[in-house]
């Protein structure tokens, strides 16, 4: 890096603080700092929810995975992008519609506040640790990149990314997330688009790229329903599954759809975000596969992408490489902001303010999430700090807490909390927690590493039988660790379908003043009626309208041929080969659909 990267560089850092101190000054009370005054026009929703999903761990961590085992993790930005899609028709208008400002508020009403100060208190500390896997995946970069990479600039590097995100958001709260992603939005594409030829022409072209792997024995690595490896079938499944949990009940990503003009205007932009963000998966994934040709044998793959942005950007023109920096750091500072917004929010509206014996002042409220951001940021720091020990790599340690951990609390919110009147809050509790458990056993029996080095030593120590019969299990399953990753989510997620109905129907379910049918009620039809931004609520849930009733049979009919492409890669059936086309073609029709029913009444 020159002098005139690292101005660059620096110049758009002070900008980011200084446009978070301004922002400040449209903080009037707490619904500002958590929904941005449930201001939001389309547009913005679209670009801060795009902002908020793409980061480093995308530009980086999925960018390694592709040049380790190929193009087929471009599925997890995918399923992501159609499971948007299916939240904001399904799910979001409701949600909406309730006024809420997060899902534990949701927890409550359906089943009564101490799932509420749980869940929020759970989500919080979840949501740090996935910060301190950005900070790590941000600073590993860095380091690379400039070749500061000694432990003392590691920590140097997490302090000044850190810095800045949590100066803005714990100042500006929601309004400046919002409009700073807007702007951040453009330069992350902006330094996308500088890259992505760069890295095509380092490899020769993408035909030349994609006939040297295939000549190379690297086929599965252009493969992108794959029938075997790591990131198969099986992992897209998982994905699948983890991508609508996420969009579903993610805190991040639904506090951006809360701060909505109206629920028709957060259907738009969680749709819009979905379409959007689909083509941008290649400016990530094939410089990934780029790099496996032009510097193969990187022990480390979190490292491809900065060996490209440090060897292939200088050359071209002094400044370049400092512009592509500020698109990266614009992803990763957005979403850091966004969730560490988050954290403020469940850590202020779930636990302080229903642990409080009384209701707490506007200003208390503001000083607490205040409070809370730099809470965050400590733990963030601390997580990070740790990830460099591990060797896990980003992406796959992200896949580990997410999907061990996530999917009980989708089970419960979602399949339960809406499709099931008798769900008692003793079965939510239950099936969160044992899901949760369960998930972590699963790692834990089928790794080795993690079985050998915690679980047996922690078993022999309560009983030699119990761990003798540990180890005849962890034998039998060891075999599957490969799919650990891809496991672990369904594993925990039928284990919360099972455990979550049983307790209740041990247990009694108590009144809860009409809050159910309130939330029913806002699932079945829109209210026409406006809020203060003057807009009328007119979006159904169901349509009412033919290109409304076609919208959503192009959905659901896309989603269809979506999994049937799926489980057409299983080797058995023998249709490996129409795997791609019906995958992504029904993904293109779930799009084409999706954008027909959130513009028709």
């Amino acid at each position: 890096m020159t002098w005139v990267d690292y101005t660059i560089v620096l110049a758009f850092l002070t900008v980011l603080a200084l446009a978070g101190l301004g922002v400040s000054r449209l903080i009037r009370d707490s619904d500002d700092i958590f929904v941005a005054g449930r201001e939001l026009t389309p547009f913005i929703l679209c670009a801060t929810i795009t902002a908020t999903n793409l980061s480093m761990f995308h530009f980086v961590g999925m960018g390694g995975i592709a040049y380790q085992n190929g193009v087929s993790i471009i599925w997890q930005n995918w399923t992501g992008d159609m499971a948007l899609v299916l939240s904001g028709l399904f799910i979001v208008p409701a949600m909406r519609r309730l006024r809420i400002r997060s899902v534990p508020e949701f927890l409550e009403m359906r089943y009564g506040k101490w799932l509420r100060v749980l869940v929020g208190a759970f989500w919080g500390v979840r949501l740090c640790v996935f910060l301190g896997i950005l900070l790590y995946i941000a600073s590993t970069a860095a380091g690379v990149i400039t070749g500061w990479n000694t432990r003392g600039a590691y920590v140097a590097w997490l302090a000044a990314f850190s810095l800045v995100s949590i100066l803005y958001s714990a100042v500006g709260g929601a309004w400046a997330v919002a409009i700073m992603d807007s702007v951040q939005f453009l330069v992350m594409l902006a330094g996308a688009l500088v890259v992505f030829p760069v890295a095509m022409h380092l490899a020769g072209g993408l035909p030349e790229l994609i006939h040297w792997l295939r000549e190379n024995g690297r086929a599965n690595h252009v493969a992108l329903v794959p029938s075997q490896g790591e990131f198969n079938w099986v992992f897209i499944l998982a994905i699948l599954l983890l991508s609508i949990k996420w969009s579903s009940v993610d805190q991040a990503i639904l506090q951006r759809a809360f701060g909505a003009r109206s629920p028709r205007i957060g259907a738009k932009g969680m749709v819009l975000a979905g379409v959007i963000t689909t083509p941008f998966a290649f400016f990530w994934i094939l410089p990934g596969l780029a790099v496996a040709r032009a510097h193969p044998g990187l022990s480390n793959p979190d490292a491809a992408i900065p060996w490209l942005l440090s060897h292939a950007l200088p050359p071209i023109s002094r400044g370049i490489l400092g512009f592509v920096l500020c698109g990266l750091i614009a992803a990763q500072v957005s979403c850091i902001t966004a969730d560490i917004n988050s954290v403020a929010t469940l850590f202020t509206s779930d636990v302080f303010r229903k642990l409080m014996p009384r209701e707490p002042t506007q200003r208390e409220l503001i000083f607490v999430v205040r409070i809370s951001s730099l809470v965050c940021g400590a733990i963030m720091l601390a997580v990070a700090y740790g990830l460099q020990f591990t060797g896990a790599g980003a992406v796959r340690a992200n896949l580990a807490v997410v999907g061990i951990l996530d999917m009980p609390l989708f089970v419960i919110t979602i399949v339960y909390g809406l499709f099931w009147r008798r769900t008692t809050w003793q079965g939510a509790v239950a099936g969160f927690i044992v899901g949760g458990l369960v998930g972590v056993l699963c790692h834990f029996m089928i790794a080795p590493a993690y079985f050998n080095g915690y679980l047996r030593p922690t078993l022999g120590a309560v009983s030699a039988g119990l761990a003798g019969l540990a180890a005849g299990w962890h034998q039998t399953l060891r075999g599957y660790e490969r799919w650990a990753l891809s496991i672990a989510p369904i594993v925990s997620a039928c284990t919360a379908l099972v455990v979550t109905p049983v307790v209740s129907l041990l247990t009694r379910r108590r009144g809860d003043g009409g809050a159910s049918e309130v939330i029913w009620s806002a699932f079945r039809t829109g209210q026409g009626e406006g809020d203060h931004s003057g807009e009328r609520d007119t979006f159904h849930v169901f349509p009412r309208t033919l290109p409304g009733r076609i919208g959503i049979v192009l959905v659901l009919g896309g989603f269809a041929v979506f999994l049937v492409g799926l489980f057409s890669a299983v080797q058995k059936f023998g249709m490996t080969q129409m795997a791609t086309p019906l995958a992504v073609g029904g993904m293109l029709v779930l799009f084409v659909g999706g954008m027909i029913r959130v513009y028709a009444e």
